[in-house]
């Protein structure tokens, strides 16, 4: 690896900087000659220089940065998270997601205490049959493609999309049998193409387009999901819950939230551990023969532990925070250990920085895919991949069984190698929603085991 003057200097300055005796209550800005180094360095990668930043301004545990306060330290953090109110609505001007209760922790309450039993631990378990369901169909739809080469990012996809409908909404979106695209594409135009990607502006017309259609299209299903009678999900549905606790408008605007939030994370996470099962071929391989053992038991009973998968996905959530921060706001001035923020200072809980820091993980910048086998999940250090405190991810153990199930069942029916389409793992993030994409599709060439379909009994 060649070393450029500008690293060079960067580590000269970091040392200096680390002599310079500790000033309590200050919060540290990087001034023009170290921003110079840092462009020249990362360039416009801001999630680069932030975790740069992060070690550099180690001892105050926190930092400035283009007008925002980035907290790592995890007492401060949790201060942070539990004094401070959720503060993205200001991120979401222009968002499909602005009106939704992501945005404040002032917006709709009562919504979100309404549906809360439905995101429960075991509400979600008592649905696992269905998500075992979606995850087979992709798993035929994999067999079926002749070339033995798959978009694993596209039909993760579809399949959480499908997941979304079937376990929330008792609905049957077809994601998986390709009849949502327009509603897929037009979450890609706005999430990826405008917030990640940058190649389209917010008040761009494609990006109008793309947000008028969504809009219709989640009026749509929310129509349809409302004029069902049958129910088999325990007690009263979604969006009953939604509708009748905020009426068929701020429901609607919450649907769009449950159908990007819950599809587009699956999507990223799933290809992430994927492509370094690919790089791994031997971890791959471990954790192929823990699903062909225990995979029965699991169909059984989905609370069944899978200690080397579950450890797996939480050093990929460890080292690739599909949230790579958490949005706090104050309303009026307050003091957070020795610092004294003031009114409507705008915070940043940088879980990144936390979950990738030297100083709290050994090995902070390696896949240790064991690392937390024989260990509590933390290890003693700060993880919060879904946020914490009173506004943690409603939708976190949807997520897990979902990752847990999936990852399962797709190493044990296939084989999963590199491919001349495999690009390589580089990151985008969505600024504005908090999430952490790869900045590519993950395609990968598949074989199939040996090992039967998964069967429901």
């Amino acid at each position: 690896m060649i070393i450029t003057a500008a690293q060079v200097l960067l580590i000269i300055v970091r040392w200096v900087f680390h002599l310079v005796p500790l000033t309590k209550g200050y919060i540290p800005e990087p001034g023009r000659f170290l921003r110079t180094l840092l462009t020249l360095t990362f360039h416009g990668d801001k999630l680069k220089k932030l975790e740069f930043l992060t070690e550099y301004y180690f001892y105050y545990g926190l930092f400035k940065f283009d007008a925002k306060i980035y907290i790592f330290n995890p007492k401060l953090a949790q201060h942070a998270i539990y004094k401070l109110e959720k503060g993205a609505e200001h991120y979401l001007e222009n968002s499909p997601l602005k009106n939704t209760f992501l945005g404040s922790s002032q917006k709709s309450p009562e919504t979100r205490r309404a549906i809360a039993s439905l995101f429960r631990k075991t509400s979600i378990e008592e649905r696992a049959a269905i998500m075992i369901s979606d995850i087979q169909k992709m798993c035929t739809i994999f067999k079926k493609d002749p070339k033995g080469i798959v978009n694993v990012t596209q039909w993760t996809l579809r399949m959480a999309l499908d997941i979304v409908g079937h376990v929330l909404l008792e609905l049957d979106l077809n994601g998986l049998e390709k009849k949502q695209e327009k509603m897929i594409s037009s979450m890609l135009t706005i999430l990826h193409r405008c917030y990640a990607m940058g190649e389209i502006s917010s008040d761009s017309k494609e990006f109008s387009d793309a947000n008028e259609e969504f809009d219709a299209i989640t009026q749509r299903v929310l129509e349809e999901a409302l004029s069902i009678d049958n129910v088999t999900i325990k007690g009263k549905r979604l969006v009953n819950s939604l509708h009748d606790a905020c009426g068929f408008s701020e429901a609607k605007d919450n649907m769009k939230l449950f159908l990007m939030a819950g599809t587009e994370t699956t999507a990223s996470t799933i290809p992430v551990v994927m492509y370094l099962l690919v790089k791994y071929p031997h971890i791959q391989e471990e954790l192929r023969q823990e699903a062909e053992e225990l995979l029965e038991s699991l169909v059984a009973d989905p609370t069944t532990p899978l200690p080397k998968t579950e450890s797996v996905l939480t050093e990929v959530l460890r080292l690739y925070p599909i949230a790579p921060f958490i949005s706090r706001q104050n309303y009026e001035p307050v003091t957070l250990g020795d610092v004294n923020l003031k009114q409507h200072a705008d915070v940043i809980i940088f879980t990144w920085g936390i979950h990738r820091s030297p100083h709290y993980w050994d090995k902070a910048k390696e896949f240790v895919p064991f690392r937390f086998l024989n260990t509590s999940k933390t290890s003693g250090n700060m993880f919060i991949p879904f946020g914490a405190g009173s506004r943690v991810c409603i939708g976190q153990h949807l997520a897990w069984l979902e990752l847990r199930l999936a990852v399962a069942m797709l190493l044990y029916q296939f084989k999963f190698e590199h491919a001349q389409e495999t690009p390589e793992l580089n990151f985008v993030v969505d600024w504005a929603h908090a999430v952490v994409h790869p900045d590519k599709d993950m395609i990968f060439k598949i074989t199939p085991t040996q090992n039967d379909p998964i069967t429901l009994s």
